[in-house]
């Protein structure tokens, strides 16, 4: 069966593949920075779960599918609440909480999208599950 691959999310490929700086350069500054913070407050970076396609799945595979998002949602708001201790830190210069944030809204994107193509495939399953 084909699964739908969803973009792995690794600590720093994140951020790279989305884009959260304006240049390479500062790119890889603030992506060198942040790996250090979060590494240094214990963050750990979620991968994003696969989802099966909805056209050939088995009710087990969806069940299976829903537990692995629930995990992932649960493994991404931890690293939110650690990065949100990293931009609340005012013993960091501006440049450092900054990164955190960018990270904090990178992560929160990809939950959206976990959310959204989950909805999407579930639904369609379940229509073709009515016919």
């Amino acid at each position: 069966m084909k699964l739908i691959k969803t973009l792995k999310l690794t600590s720093l490929s994140t951020l790279l593949v989305l884009g959260f700086a304006g240049t390479a350069g500062a790119q890889s500054d603030e992506a060198a920075r942040l790996a250090e913070l979060t590494e240094t407050e214990g963050c750990e970076f979620p991968d994003a779960p696969e989802i099966p396609a909805a056209e050939g799945a088995t009710m087990e595979q969806m069940v299976g599918a829903q537990g692995e998002i629930q995990e992932y949602i649960t493994e991404s708001n931890e690293l939110l609440d650690c990065l949100t201790g990293i931009t609340d830190n005012e013993e960091l210069p501006p440049e450092d909480r900054q990164a955190a944030i960018n990270a904090y809204n990178t992560e929160v994107a990809s939950q959206e999208e976990v959310a959204a193509r989950w909805n999407d495939v579930r639904t369609a399953f379940l229509e073709m599950q009515q016919q």
